[in-house]
Order: structure tokens, then C-alpha cells, then sequence
């Protein structure tokens, strides 16, 4: 048995012995690089000589252990002991002995299996706080065995380094990391790293990263070095070329493994910091991430919010507009406005269909059909580029006539450039190619309807024409641009000019799945060679266009090396509890996308419901935030608000203390956030505020890492209570209500109280005010009678259920939609419905069916509630019944 006391002072001995070295490098460097004493004037500052980037003078750890883990090693005719870190380190005698975790060699180390450890014959990892290290825990520790023969020696790549030798010499004061290239990653290793994540929570939760977990939250982002996962670390270090996208859901450390990723790859010179952006979805998520990358030891990354990719906009769109100016389609109306800028028209108006002139005595003519061959010349090439080559090629013409016409004559040197300049030849250039900027075609597209009507025929329905069409501002300066026109203006210039915004050779885009397909377009534009790490969670989309995977932004991001997706699974810093709770709500917002499944329980008190009077919201908000922020931690503690109640902000800010623990923002300024405690303020207004309010109640509920205090007047949506009623679970503290409170106005119907009768209430007003559609009640009536039909006794007057059926296939519960029920929104919503319904019912149904006025708005709509939920949808027409398991729905089997 290991000797912890022994063993942690041994280790103590090699960390002191690392820093000490760390520390000497740095002496050096200042010896051999003397600051001057002549100082910049307008600095204010020594003058200092060039020197390469990588040299540091001072520690760049900003706290964080140098290092995390050692490793014996006995493999490829080499062996010793070597320590992981966060910097590359050698000591005395110029030998590696911290080796930097990003190193090829350290992370193949850090990702071998316990039960494939290849040559290690111990690895540990080290739990330090600075230099002091406080635990170790061995994740592979081999029993020596007696030598044997030594196998075959593998042949190493073309210029593969050598692996780290003790040798002999001065450390020089600028030493290049020299590292091991590690062998190939084993066969199956993905399906290796799946069955790793599929532990049970109680064996995957290790000890040092529960610990980890327990530290506060302060409001900034740390890495993930010491405690980073194998799933994550096949991430980090996947070389493949081409888009990475990496789904993951709240607390799975998507970000964590895109910003260490971009280290990876940057330390081991795939591209170099120049080259490289990060986009991130708001000020506040830059503002929290900004100091993992330098202590990653990468600097100079460039980072940007997203919205900052174009210029500050001016003007909104109405959601109707916004959704078609955004959407892929775009890309086409605007290409074919541009292609139809060239006035072949005005050819038609010369006088013989001929361009005749008469140039220095010698008369000129061009027919129309050559001027029409000449515009269709270079038909995909930019604007500016076609209208530079059809004035070139006049010229060249117009140089032929003139030799043609004068034969003998002396060739005259300037002759080209005074055709290329005669008025007449520039006056018909510039008549049929028109001088434009994208501002004024934009401004023509969208203010002309037939212009618009020309360029969007059998791309956009009418209906679409008629939401982008707007009225011209009296001048092209005074149009109210929209970030939706922004992107679009983008486009047009690279039509028109093929000058696009600046490239970049790998860029990262957190929270992608906002993106809009434009949007889209423009990162790629930025990104030619398709370089990418894509993160995101299509359960927490809030954008205006819903994904049900990644392959549509896929395509569009991608180059000609092609994307691909690997999937998080395990959560590690929203707690258990929560992500249960909000598991029916990311489940419905994105039910093809996999839920995470967290690891890291927190208890009975992780969630409280807290009803209140309309009054008294903002109060009881301030204070629930207060009675969270102890003297006795740091813990953060934010409060969420929905977007309606923005001006409610500041009063809250001014109940609580100013150490700035205490964070007020809104749901939409929290993404990509975590905080210790979270108080959400009205969940129904957020889930009701923008098209895509579930994504964002889904964001503002897992934004915790520890508390989830749910603050509300108005009844918090259904989607939610079936998890906070359940009397067994005894998951969640449901406060009672306040003395004061008393249901909002106008939800006494609807029931807005607390536990399972106000959900029941709730339910069965639902279902009272459904009944009123006479499309709804035609086509519930219409099922019931086939029903009959068949033999069958529905049950027809459940107050909470369309209709009830105890088949020979067993009991079928129906979900009847009414007008407009055929779209793949109101089906999602409709499963959420059965859900609801069978807990109402208590009993389990054996098949579930939705039921649609008429066939679906998008045909592959069906297949989703079946493959993702088991629910089959059928709808009838006037031709009938149609739809997938029709015999069992309409009791046709035997």
C-alpha cells in the first residue's frame, strides 16, 4: 500500500524542484535580455529588445499549478520519469522535466486507458494549489513483472523528434518545446471513449473533479487542465482537417474544450495566432472566457462577439422579415438582383442595334449581338471584375475595327489608352454596367416590387416578397439597416466586388446553433478552407431559425474537407437535479440532439419554486438573491430576467451587496455563463418572449452550478411542473405561497397555484379552450366515429385527454390539433401535451398518436415525434386517413 505521507513529500520535492527551474528560465531570459535604460518617451517605458515571442520574463500562470500529473514511463527503448504541467520546463541540466500537456507526447499519455496503458507504468495525478501540492490519485499504476524480450522496435515517421533524454549541458535561455510525436491513436478509440462516459454517475464523478466542482464560480472561466476528461481530450487534440462541431449540452465543457482546443492546435503549430478567431454570442461571454487562452499560454488570439462581425445596424427587422432575410435563400435573390444589374436592355435602344462612332476620322461599329456576347462573358465572376473585362474586350474590339479599317497605317503607342477614355466608349460602359454600391441594391431590391419580384421568383414565396419589401428612405445614408441587412450587404459586396472581410485559417464560433444560414455564410467566407471548431447545444437554440441537426449549418460551414460532429454526453457543472428538471423542456426543443446526462449531484435543496404576488416579484427576487451571498464563500449568484422586465434591473442591482458577487442580467445575456446560484425571475415570460423562448428558458434554467431558485407570478409553463409536483421524488423544495400572494390577473382559470391541482387545473383549461375550434372539435369528432366504426368505445369526456382508446394493441392516447396544427412547431408542442396528458392520467399508454387537420407543412416533420419520442402522427385530408401506423390508429387491426 503507497505511503500517501511519504509519497506527497516526494512529490512535493519534484514540484519545488519544477518551479525552482520555471523561476531560473525566467532569470536568464532577463540576464540575457537586459532591459535597456533608454526609455520610449511616449510609453513611458524601458526600451526593449526584439526578441522571439515565446520568451517570457515573468510567470504567466496567473495562479494556476505549473503541474497537474507524472507519469513513469518504460516504452520504445526509453524510460524515466516525467511530470505534466502547464508550461514546458527542464531543469539543471537542460533535461525535460515538466512536459507541457498539450505536447504531443503528454497528451497521448493523458489519454491512454487504464486498461490499455501501453508503457506507463504509473500515472498520478496531482491536486495542487500553486506550488503546494495537497492530494494525488493514481489512475494507472502497473505491477512491475519480470523483463522480457524486448519486442520489435516500430518504425518511427519521417522526422519524428526523439523522445525526452537526459542530456547533459547549460540550459539555454531560449529552448524550443522538443517533444515526442506520439504513435497513432489506437483503432476503436471513439467507441473506447463511449464506453468510458457510460459509467455510472457514482464511478465516473472522480474525486478531484468533484472537488473542482465544489470551488466557487467567480464570475471568470478557468481551464480545464487538471481536470479534463478523456472525452474532452479526444477533442482538444482531434487533428482531423476540416469543420469540428462539437454538440453539447448545459455543463458538458463544450467551451472548455473549444478554447483548449484552439491552444492545442496553435502550440503545436497548426496555425498560428494571427491566424486564428474566436466568435463568441455577446461582450459578457468574451468578457468571461478572455483569461483561459493566456493561461493556456496562447496570446494574441482575436476575439469577437458575433454581432460585432458586421457593422452596428440601425433599424429592426419584424420577426416575419428577419426570418427571410437570414435564411439561405437570400443568398440566391441577392445573386440574381446582381446578375441583373447589366442593362442589356439599353443595347437594344442603339440605333441599328449598333454601336457606331466615329474616332479620329475613322469610323467604328460594333453590332449589338457582339456587345451582348461580350456582358455574358465571365458570367460568375464578381461585378466589378465583369465590368472591368467587357470594357477591356471593347477596347480589344474596337482596336481590331480601327486596324482593319486603316491597313498600312503606323501603329500608334497610345492609341488603346485614348479608345479606353473616349467618352462615347465610357459613356456606353457605364450605361450598361451602372456604377453601384451593395447599399444602393439593397435599397433598390427591397424598396422596388418588381425588382424584388424579378430576383426572388420561385425562390421566395409572395407572402416572403411581401415581409423584406420596404419603402426607400429619402436617401441610401438614412436607410434603418437591420443586422439581418448587415449580413445581406456583405454578400453584395462580395458580388460586386469580390473584396470580402478578412480570412482567417481556423476559426472557433460558440453557441453555433444561433447562427442564422446567412450568418453562416459569412464565417465561411471568413474561413475558406473550412477550418473550424463548432460548438454548440441545439437544445439551447434561440435563434429564429430551428435546427433539427447540425447538417445544415454543416454544409454551409464546410469546405472541401467536410464536417463532422461528436457529441458530449456527460454533464459536469449543472447539477443533477436540474438537468432533470429541465430535461422535458431540452427534449422538446431539440428532440434529435442527445441529452446530457450530469454526474454531479447536489441534493434535495438544488431547486426551489418560489410563488409570489405580481407586487411583490422584484422584491422577492432581490432578497432570495441576498439570502444566497454568504460572508462565509465566494459564491456567485445571478439573477435572470426576462427581456420585458429589463428596467426592473437596476432596482434589483441596488438591493444587493456591491462585492460583485451579485450579477442581474438577462436571459439572453446569460448564455454561455454558469453562475453558483441562479435566481430565474417569470420562467413563462421568457419561454413566451421570442420565438425561440424555449431554447432561452432552457439556457436560464442550467445555468447554475449549484441553486435554482424559480421566482414567479404568473404560472410557471406546463412543460416544467410535471417534474416539481411528484411527492416521491423529494428532489426539489416547492416554497408555499406567500400570505400576499395571489393568483395574476386573468390566470385564475388556468390555476395558478402550486403542487399537482393547480397543474390539473392548468390542463384542463387548456383543453376547455381547444374545444371551442370547430377545426378541432370537426377532427376529433371525425377519429371518434371511425373509431366507432371499427368496433371500438373511445372515451371521449376525459377533461384532460382528446380521446382514449383501448385497442387490441393496447390503450392509444390521441392528441387532436386544431387550425394550423400541421407544422413541426405545433407537433413538438403537442408532445410536450402528451407528456403532460398521461402523467394527468396516471397510467402509461401503449401508443400515442397526434392527430392534424391536413398534411404536414414539412414532410420530414413526421418522423421526428416517432423516431425521437415513439409518437406517431397521421392527419386527414379529403382523400382520407393518412399517416404512419394507420390500421392501429384507426382500430383497422385484428
Amino acid at each position: 500500500m503507497t505511503d500517501r505521507k511519504a509519497t506527497l513529500a516526494e512529490e512535493q520535492r519534484a514540484v519545488d524542484r519544477a518551479y525552482a527551474c520555471y523561476e531560473r528560465r525566467f532569470r536568464i531570459n532577463r540576464e540575457t535580455f537586459r532591459p535597456s535604460e533608454i526609455t520610449d518617451s511616449r510609453a513611458g517605458t524601458a526600451f526593449i529588445p526584439d526578441v522571439a515571442p515565446e520568451v517570457r520574463f515573468e510567470s504567466d500562470l496567473d495562479g494556476a499549478s505549473l503541474v497537474v500529473a507524472r507519469v513513469d514511463v518504460d516504452e520504445d527503448g526509453e524510460s524515466g520519469t516525467w511530470y505534466i504541467g502547464r508550461r514546458n520546463v527542464r531543469d539543471e541540466n537542460g533535461d525535460t522535466f515538466v512536459v507541457n500537456w498539450q505536447a504531443p507526447i503528454a497528451t497521448e499519455w493523458l489519454k491512454r486507458r487504464a486498461d490499455a496503458p501501453g508503457g506507463i507504468r504509473l500515472r498520478r495525478v496531482l491536486r495542487c494549489e500553486g506550488d503546494r501540492v495537497k492530494d494525488f490519485r493514481d489512475e494507472i499504476r502497473v505491477a512491475a513483472t519480470p523483463p522480457q524480450a524486448k519486442a520489435p522496435e516500430r518504425t518511427p515517421p519521417p522526422e519524428r523528434p526523439k523522445a525526452p533524454k537526459r542530456t547533459r549541458g547549460p540550459e539555454p535561455a531560449i529552448v524550443p518545446d522538443q517533444v515526442p510525436v506520439p504513435p497513432p491513436a489506437e483503432p476503436g478509440d471513439d467507441a473506447a471513449a463511449a464506453q468510458e462516459a457510460a459509467v455510472s454517475p457514482a464511478d465516473g464523478l472522480k474525486d478531484f473533479l468533484l472537488e473542482d466542482l465544489e470551488r466557487a464560480r467567480d464570475g471568470h472561466m478557468r481551464d480545464i487542465v487538471e481536470t479534463i476528461q478523456r472525452e474532452q481530450l479526444l477533442l482538444v487534440s482531434d487533428e482531423r482537417k476540416g469543420v469540428l462541431i462539437v454538440q453539447g449540452g448545459p455543463g458538458t465543457g463544450k467551451t472548455a474544450v473549444g478554447l483548449h482546443r484552439i491552444s492545442w492546435l496553435l502550440y503545436n503549430r497548426h496555425f498560428k495566432t494571427g491566424e486564428v478567431l474566436v466568435v463568441g454570442p455577446h461582450p459578457g461571454f468574451l468578457r468571461y472566457v478572455r483569461g483561459v487562452l493566456p493561461r493556456l499560454g496562447t496570446r494574441d488570439v482575436t476575439t469577437v462577439e458575433l454581432s460585432r462581425l458586421w457593422d452596428a445596424p440601425r433599424g429592426i427587422d419584424p420577426p416575419a422579415a428577419r426570418l427571410v432575410k437570414s435564411d439561405a435563400r437570400m443568398a440566391e435573390v441577392l445573386r440574381r438582383a446582381v446578375e441583373a444589374i447589366p442593362r442589356t436592355g439599353m443595347i437594344g435602344r442603339l440605333r441599328d442595334d449598333v454601336f457606331d462612332i466615329r474616332f479620329e476620322g475613322v469610323p467604328l461599329a460594333v453590332p449589338g449581338s457582339v456587345l451582348r456576347e461580350l456582358v455574358e462573358t465571365d458570367g460568375n465572376a464578381p461585378f466589378a471584375v465583369r465590368k472591368r473585362r467587357f470594357r477591356t474586350h471593347l477596347v480589344d474590339h474596337l482596336l481590331r475595327l480601327r486596324a482593319e479599317a486603316v491597313r498600312g497605317g503606323r501603329p500608334d503607342d497610345d492609341l488603346r489608352r485614348r479608345i479606353d477614355r473616349d467618352p462615347r466608349v465610357l459613356g456606353l460602359v457605364n450605361t450598361i454596367w451602372p456604377n453601384v454600391t451593395a447599399e444602393g441594391v439593397l435599397r433598390g431590391l427591397l424598396g422596388d416590387p418588381a425588382v424584388l419580384r424579378a430576383a426572388a421568383d420561385g425562390v421566395l414565396t409572395e407572402e416572403e416578397q411581401a415581409a423584406i419589401a420596404r419603402p426607400p428612405a429619402a436617401r441610401v445614408g438614412e436607410e434603418p439597416w437591420s443586422p439581418a441587412d448587415r449580413v445581406c450587404l456583405e454578400e453584395l459586396r462580395v458580388l460586386l466586388t469580390g473584396d470580402g472581410p478578412p480570412r482567417y485559417r481556423h476559426i472557433m464560433v460558440d453557441e453555433a446553433q444561433d447562427l442564422t444560414p446567412m450568418q453562416a455564410r459569412s464565417l465561411a467566407r471568413r474561413c475558406p478552407n473550412g477550418s473550424m471548431t463548432v460548438l454548440g447545444d441545439l437544445a439551447q437554440a434561440t435563434g429564429d431559425h430551428a435546427y433539427r441537426d447540425w447538417s445544415v449549418l454543416g454544409e454551409i460551414l464546410a469546405a472541401g474537407d467536410g464536417w463532422h460532429l461528436k457529441e458530449l454526453t456527460v454533464g459536469y457543472r449543472v447539477p443533477r437535479e436540474v438537468m432533470d428538471f429541465a430535461e422535458v423542456l431540452g427534449r422538446s426543443v431539440a428532440p434529435g440532439a442527445a441529452f446530457p446526462r450530469s454526474i454531479r449531484p447536489v441534493g434535495p435543496d438544488a431547486i426551489t419554486i418560489a410563488p409570489v404576488d405580481p407586487s411583490a416579484l422584484r422584491d422577492e427576487a432581490a432578497q432570495r438573491a441576498r439570502s444566497l451571498i454568504s460572508p462565509d464563500d465566494e459564491r456567485s449568484v445571478a439573477v435572470i430576467v426576462p427581456e420585458a422586465r429589463r428596467g426592473d434591473m437596476e432596482a434589483i442591482r441596488e438591493r444587493l451587496p456591491g462585492n460583485g458577487r451579485a450579477t442581474v442580467l438577462t436571459a439572453a445575456e446569460a448564455k454561455g455563463l454558469e453562475f453558483d446560484h441562479v435566481v430565474l425571475v417569470e420562467p413563462a415570460e421568457i419561454a413566451a418572449g421570442t420565438p425561440g423562448g424555449p431554447g432561452l428558458l432552457y439556457v436560464a434554467i442550467t445555468r447554475c452550478t449549484r441553486s435554482l431558485v424559480i421566482v414567479h407570478a404568473a404560472p410557471v409553463p406546463r412543460v416544467l411542473l410535471p417534474a416539481t409536483i411528484d411527492p416521491e421524488e423529494g428532489d426539489y423544495v416547492i416554497d408555499a405561497p406567500s400570505p400576499t400572494a395571489t393568483p395574476a390577473a386573468g390566470d385564475q382559470e388556468a390555476g395558478s397555484g402550486t403542487g399537482f391541482d393547480a397543474f390539473i387545473a392548468d390542463l384542463e383549461a387548456t383543453v376547455r379552450e381547444e374545444r371551442r375550434s370547430t377545426v378541432h372539435e370537426g377532427l376529433r369528432h371525425a377519429l371518434i366515429a371511425e373509431l366507432y366504426t371499427a368496433g371500438l368505445v373511445p372515451t371521449v369526456d376525459s377533461p384532460t385527454a382528446d380521446v382514449i382508446c383501448e385497442g387490441t394493441g393496447g390503450r392509444i392516447l390521441y392528441e387532436v390539433l386544431g387550425e394550423g396544427g400541421n407544422t413541426y412547431q405545433r407537433m413538438r408542442d403537442a408532445v410536450l401535451r402528451v407528456l403532460e396528458v398521461q402523467h394527468a392520467e396516471g397510467e402509461q399508454a401503449e401508443h400515442r398518436f397526434l392527430v392534424l387537420p391536413e398534411a404536414p407543412a414539412e414532410p420530414w416533420a413526421p418522423e421526428v415525434p416517432a423516431e425521437a419520442f415513439g409518437m406517431s402522427v397521421i392527419w386527414r385530408t379529403d382523400g382520407g386517413w393518412h399517416g404512419r401506423n394507420l390500421d392501429l390508429a384507426l382500430g383497422r387491426t385484428k
